[in-house]
């Protein structure tokens, strides 16, 4: 029985920890602990720092961190010993001949040619919408088709 309330799956039922008549699916325990937790203001129950759905009174918060089953995931990426980690090397590149170099030779920056984007009807940024509107009906007269 203890395994199964520490490792249930998603549709084992489970007890509500503010009402004992509300019995949930694990797999929506967070979801309705959220509503319940709001309708139990004043209910001295905190959260397991380590699962969300573990939820104990203050009073046994401390025993509980000390024994939670889902603190050993925590631990095992807080306290790795040394002899666990082996540094690995990474192979170097491999260098590949290229007689290619684009460093080499006349660089411009491209500027597009307005005249051949008779297809496209642009936006006009920054107007007001009676110009962006007039824009983009004189967009709209002076379309013609792409040419294939």
């Amino acid at each position: 029985m203890y395994s199964m309330i520490h490792n249930p799956t998603p549709h084992q039922m489970m007890t509500c920890p503010y009402n004992m008549a509300h019995q949930v699916e694990h797999y929506r325990m967070h979801i309705h602990l959220q509503k319940c937790r709001k309708q139990h203001p004043n209910c001295a129950k905190t959260t397991c720092p380590f699962d969300a759905t573990h939820v104990v009174n203050d009073a046994e918060l401390d025993y509980h961190v000390c024994m939670c089953p889902k603190r050993s995931m925590f631990d095992n990426q807080q306290y790795i010993v040394e002899d666990e980690v082996v540094p690995r090397e990474l192979p170097p590149a491999p260098v590949v001949a290229s007689e290619e170099n684009w460093e080499d030779g006349p660089t411009t920056s491209y500027v597009p040619d307005p005249s051949k984007k008779s297809h496209i009807i642009t936006k006009v940024k920054g107007a007001t919408p009676s110009e962006r509107r007039k824009a983009r009906m004189e967009g709209i007269k002076n379309y013609k088709p792409q040419e294939n």
